[in-house]
C-alpha cells in the first residue's frame, strides 16, 4: 500500500475531492479520502494487534499523537466501533479468543460463497438463513458492520431492492478487485461526477451512511463516495 498522507483533525478540503452530501448537511464531516484510507488501515491494525499506545500507532504511521486521537476519535464516535484502552488500544470483545480470525479478503470470499449458496434449491433454506444471522459474530469487531450489511443483500428474498443490489455488486467487486460504476441521480448534489467508475477498496460506516473508497478512473485517484443517494452499481468496462 501506498504512504498514507497525513492530514489534521478538522480539515477542510475542495467540493471534488470527496464524493459526499452537498454544503449545508453538518451531519456529515468531511474528511479526505487518504484520511479515510488510513482510519482503515488503523481499525485493522488494532484489530490484528491489540494492545499498542498512542505513542506506537503514532510511530507507526508517521502522525503526531494528537493526528492519532483524533483518528481513534472518528472510530469510537462516528464509526461506532467498541475501542477502549485498556493496557492500550483494543476492541472490546464479548467472547474469548477462539484462534485466528477472518481478514476482510476472507469474509468477503466466504460472503461470496453464501450468495451463490441461497441460489441453490437444493440446499435447506432455514437452515440457510439461521447460519447467516449467526455468521457475522464469527468475525472481528471491525468487520461485523459489513459482514452483517452485505448479508442483507445475499439472504434478501425481494431482489428488488436497491440498497440490497448495491451492497452485493461492491461486494463482488471487492472480492475480484473489478471496477464498477456507480450511477447517481441526474443533478444530484451529492456526487460531482454522476457516473464515477470505481475500483473499491473499503466500504465502512461512518455516522449514519455507509461510504466506498476507491480510485476513480475519471479523477485517476483515491477518493470517498457517500452511497445514500446511489440508484445503481454495475459492472465497469
Amino acid at each position: 500500500m501506498a504512504r498514507l498522507s497525513a492530514f489534521p483533525s478538522p480539515i477542510t478540503i475542495p467540493d471534488d475531492e470527496y464524493d459526499g452530501p452537498g454544503n449545508g448537511l453538518v451531519d456529515h464531516k468531511r474528511l479526505a479520502a487518504e484520511r479515510f484510507r488510513r482510519i482503515w488501515q488503523l481499525v485493522e491494525d488494532i484489530a490484528r494487534a491489540p494492545g499498542k499506545s498512542r505513542k506506537e500507532l503514532a510511530a507507526q504511521l508517521a502522525l503526531s499523537e494528537r493526528q492519532v486521537q483524533a483518528d481513534l476519535n472518528v472510530i469510537r464516535r462516528e464509526m461506532g466501533l467498541p475501542l477502549v484502552r485498556r493496557q492500550g488500544y483494543r476492541f472490546l470483545t464479548d467472547a474469548a479468543d477462539n484462534g485466528p480470525a477472518f481478514t476482510l479478503a476472507e469474509a468477503q470470499l466466504l460472503l461470496m460463497l453464501l450468495r451463490k449458496a441461497g441460489t441453490d434449491p437444493t440446499l435447506p433454506v432455514d437452515r440457510l438463513r439461521s447460519l447467516m444471522v449467526k455468521l457475522p459474530y464469527l468475525f472481528p469487531l471491525h468487520l461485523r458492520p459489513l459482514v452483517a450489511k452485505t448479508l442483507e443483500a445475499a439472504s434478501a428474498t425481494d431482489r428488488g431492492s436497491r440498497q440490497q443490489e448495491i451492497f452485493a455488486a461492491l461486494a463482488e467487486a471487492l472480492l475480484h478487485k473489478t471496477y464498477v460504476k456507480l450511477h447517481y441521480p441526474i443533478g444530484d448534489p451529492a456526487s460531482s461526477i454522476q457516473e464515477p467508475i470505481v475500483l473499491p477498496e473499503v466500504l465502512f460506516p461512518y455516522l449514519k451512511s455507509w461510504h466506498l473508497i476507491g480510485t476513480c478512473r475519471q479523477r485517476n485517484r483515491i477518493m470517498v463516495f457517500d452511497l445514500d443517494n446511489v440508484v445503481a452499481v454495475t459492472a465497469a468496462i
